[in-house]
């Protein structure tokens, strides 16, 4: 919860507040708990607020980067992206469940699913709502709090 209660400085925030590296890996090869990566916006977080009428802790949406971004949900245009020395790949959207429901103290609601349900694109696969975008590391490099996040391609 730490990171998350601190002012958030630079452009990109790893969660835990620690550094990491991302690796690359071949098609079908997963590195556990790093990829694929997702990013979430702390606008993106604050205009869904806004919208859903309550505050949710980013912690129930599981980041694994915090992008302080300029406009909300500006990483669902990003398809490429440079963040520290890794380059990220735009893989998919991120489609949520009820694991948002509960709170980072273990407490269960349904207001932030319902939200999302109400409030958010769906998935055309699953039709289930959308927030935040996982991405793939292209190439491997150190990511660490504060390092900035360059747009290489748009979508």
């Amino acid at each position: 919860k730490q990171w998350y209660q601190r002012r958030v400085r630079g452009l990109t925030d790893v969660v835990g507040g620690r550094q990491i590296t991302l690796v690359y890996s071949p098609e079908g090869a997963v590195v556990p708990g790093l990829d694929p990566v997702l990013i979430i916006g702390q606008n993106s977080l604050s205009a869904f607020e806004e919208i859903a009428g309550h505050t949710m802790e980013m912690e129930r949406f599981r980041p694994n980067i915090v992008a302080v971004e300029k406009q909300p949900f500006a990483d669902e245009g990003w398809a490429e992206v440079k963040v520290g020395e890794a380059v990220l790949v735009f893989c998919h959207r991120c489609t949520r469940c009820s694991i948002t429901n509960v709170s980072p103290e273990g407490i269960r609601t349904d207001y932030t699913m319902n939200s999302l349900r109400e409030k958010r694109p769906r998935c055309e696969k699953t039709n289930k709502p959308v927030f935040g975008s996982y991405f793939k590391v292209k190439c491997s490099g150190l990511v660490k709090p504060g390092d900035k996040i360059m747009l290489i391609k748009s979508q």
